[in-house]
């Protein structure tokens, strides 16, 4: 968006220069500068990683256009112009750790820029004129920051739910294809789990639905407590199911880990009178998968899902892995879960 603006802005600009100003040079460097910001434009089409890449460089390239342009500034070319492009245009584009370098490195060109022209200035106005120019960028700087943090703040509205504070299920997928993608890069195993409370619908009816949501937060927060390795994620699934992937974990260890996160659940002691156990448990499925070339998200989620309800089936309580189902029940469960309610 940047470089198009660019564009955008030069291309007139050097037009401009050439109709009304009678410096033909002076109209020759943004021209020069909208044929460089096309051509990186080109260059990161695909907006890939090389877009990080030619940043620096159209920072650099707009800091000489900004200098070139305070140099040949004189009344009819105020210098306060050329001097307001620079943080305005680079602020939003470069890593927030880099902008105050960037800023620093301006004011000193621009200074010894303004005391080489053919006409320096004082050392009074040159002091005015860094003064007006930092005091520009750090308010550009505030505001690009400002910005950004409301972006940030949104897009972690939409990923996560409101109740539970984990990712919600309309992250789950893109997470799924993300993780299988570079589980098949690095060659490490994928694990799936679903989670579901034992009788919470009934526990709702007894204890209300107000001390139903609390469960769920603390419930949640205990399952995030218990997965807090670099590779796993943490999703409500839906009413009081819950997804929770992690990847690098072999099957015996996938086993070990989703009965982890059900003991957590048990060791919260809450209470629950309709239940077999009177206490509050769960019920766990989980799916290892250690060749990921030709799985989907779907399948994933799918086979997890039949685990639980093996898991279910079999008295709740309890973690069941999905290979160890025998197939003539996997076929069962599937088409009693696919069936009408």
């Amino acid at each position: 968006m940047y470089l198009r603006v660019a564009v955008a802005v030069t291309f007139p600009l050097s037009i401009l220069y050439f109709l009304f100003v009678a410096t033909p040079d002076r109209g020759a460097v943004p021209f020069v500068f909208a044929l460089f910001a096309m051509w990186l434009k080109w260059r990161t089409r695909h907006d890939s990683e090389e877009s990080l890449r030619y940043a620096g460089w159209f920072v650099l390239t707009l800091m000489c256009l900004m200098l070139y342009g305070a140099y040949v500034s004189n009344e009819k070319l105020h210098q306060e112009v050329w001097m307001m492009i620079f943080p305005i245009a680079f602020a939003p584009i470069v890593a927030e750790r880099e902008r105050i370098t960037w800023i620093a490195v301006g004011a000193l060109s621009l200074f010894a820029v303004s005391m080489l022209r053919l006409e320096p200035l004082t050392l009074i106005s040159a002091f005015v004129f860094l003064s007006a120019y930092l005091t520009l960028g750090l308010i550009t700087m505030m505001l690009v920051r400002h910005n950004e943090q409301n972006i940030e703040r949104l897009a972690h509205l939409t990923i996560t739910d409101p109740l539970t504070k984990t990712y919600n299920r309309g992250y789950l997928k893109e997470v799924m294809a993300s993780e299988i993608n570079r589980c098949k890069r690095s060659g490490q195993a994928l694990t799936v789990i679903m989670l579901d409370i034992d009788y919470f619908k009934m526990f709702n009816d007894t204890y209300g639905h107000l001390y139903g949501d609390s469960v769920l937060e603390q419930v949640a927060e205990s399952l995030k407590k218990s997965a807090q390795r670099a590779g796993d994620y943490v999703f409500r699934y839906g009413g009081e199911e819950f997804c929770i992937l992690a990847s690098g974990l072999d099957r015996e260890e996938a086993g070990q880990f989703t009965e982890k996160l059900r003991l957590s659940i048990y060791g919260l002691n809450i209470e629950n009178r309709q239940s077999p156990h009177h206490r509050l448990t769960a019920s766990a499925g989980f799916w290892c998968v250690a060749e990921l070339s030709e799985i989907t998200t779907s399948a994933l989620l799918l086979n997890a899902d039949n685990a639980l309800y093996r898991a279910k089936e079999a008295g709740r309580d309890r973690v069941v892995d999905f290979d160890e189902i025998p197939p003539a029940e996997i076929t069962r469960s599937t088409q009693l879960q696919s069936a009408p309610a």
